[in-house]
């Protein structure tokens, strides 16, 4: 994929949240305006609080839309990998929202299940409240499909948040109609139910978010999507090193060491590599470094040794796996170089200590220099 395809599918993507952020504002500005109107005149106060809710969403689509206008800056000398992140920082800012509008409906529902107040029911108001429902059901279904469809997390948070106006408006609607045909006050025990499902809808969002501007962990099904189009090259031997760098939606590039014949034609296994990558690249829309890592054939000095060092680390629990075995000799010191790949949570921190012991007992002049290296994702994908 060349780098205006790259540029296209970005300034696509931006537009197309873009569009649906001003769709969304359009909407949840007029869901507002009646609610606040008609709530005010009949003395309503948990439909006058959803509308304040409904002006509160336009807060949060004028958010998405400006974090997704400051993620198509491009890079700078501060900011090479360009601003993509900001979408997460947007995303945040909504889940903040979320969260707030949960605390102050719990507030407010508690308020009215120790002081119930009476209000003036009316047929319009109803209506106008239950109108809501199958507009914020649309924005719910409008907001993820583009969405998933484009990976726009600012949208995800906008979806999740219409739906939780649909709970909302949903029990503002029972709580009417038990007032209206047998006098119960329930609006301030339903509040606080659908508050508690807006709490927790929010605090994941934040946990959810947080992690991706850390640094979670990587797309696991990109990355097996990866690994199955190198397995289609049989001239690559074997895969480590392999990382997916997250610099926000659509901004992932990723690097990985390929294992080749180290007595393969230069040109050839390079037309090999770049072949892969471009095909990465138009595939999955993501940039794509392949460093090479030439291996030794059987029987290469050493052979005896590796052999033995490998047979050792199938051994362990889990069975962990080397690469990059150089063997240096000497009189006095045989230097054995090589890296241990293992998995992303493995803690054993006498490995190193334990594999050095176990090499000095095959020659007491081996002294290893070992580098440990993460597997971020499953064996299943990898070329055999």
């Amino acid at each position: 994929m060349s780098l205006n395809q790259a540029t296209s599918n970005t300034q696509k993507r931006a537009q197309v949240g873009l569009r649906a952020s001003l769709i969304g504002l359009a909407l949840n500005l007029v869901l507002a305006a009646g609610k606040i109107i008609f709530g005010s005149i009949s003395g309503a106060v948990s439909v006058l609080a959803d509308g304040i809710n409904n002006l509160s969403d336009s807060a949060s689509v004028l958010i998405s839309w400006a974090s997704l206008k400051l993620a198509q800056k491009p890079g700078d000398k501060d900011h090479p990998f360009g601003h993509g992140r900001m979408e997460y920082i947007g995303t945040l800012a909504i889940a903040v929202i979320i969260l707030y509008i949960g605390i102050d409906l719990m507030k407010a529902s508690v308020q009215a299940i120790i002081k119930p107040e009476s209000i003036s029911f009316t047929w319009l108001l109803l209506g106008i409240t239950a109108l809501t429902i199958p507009v914020k059901l649309f924005m719910w279904r409008f907001y993820l499909r583009r969405a998933t469809r484009y990976d726009i997390p600012s949208l995800h948070a906008a979806a999740k948040d219409s739906f939780n106006d649909v709970l909302i408006t949903s029990s503002v609607v029972l709580g009417l109609l038990a007032f209206r045909f047998f006098g119960l006050q329930l609006d301030g025990w339903l509040g606080a139910l659908v508050s508690l499902v807006i709490l927790w809808n929010g605090i994941s969002l934040i946990m959810e978010t947080s992690t991706s501007i850390i640094g979670g962990k990587p797309d696991a099904e990109k990355g097996k999507r990866i690994l199955e189009i190198i397995k289609k090259y049989p001239e690559i031997l074997g895969v480590h090193d392999f990382v997916l760098h997250d610099y926000g939606p659509g901004r992932t590039m990723a690097s990985l060491h390929a294992e080749v014949d180290a007595y393969a034609t230069l040109l050839d296994i390079h037309d090999v590599i770049d072949t892969a990558e471009q095909e990465i690249m138009k595939e999955l829309d993501l940039e794509i470094t392949i460093h090479l890592d030439p291996v030794l054939p059987e029987g290469s000095p050493g052979q005896e040794v590796k052999d033995q060092l490998i047979a050792y680390l199938d051994s362990l629990q889990p069975p962990l796996k080397m690469h990059d075995f150089r063997l240096v000799p000497g009189k006095r010191v045989i230097k054995l170089i090589f890296d241990i790949e293992v998995p992303l949570d493995y803690h054993n921190d006498k490995l190193i200590e334990q594999v050095s012991a176990y090499a000095k007992t095959l020659d007491g002049r081996n002294q290893c220099f070992i580098q440990l290296d993460r597997d971020y994702f499953s064996d299943e994908a990898k070329p055999e």
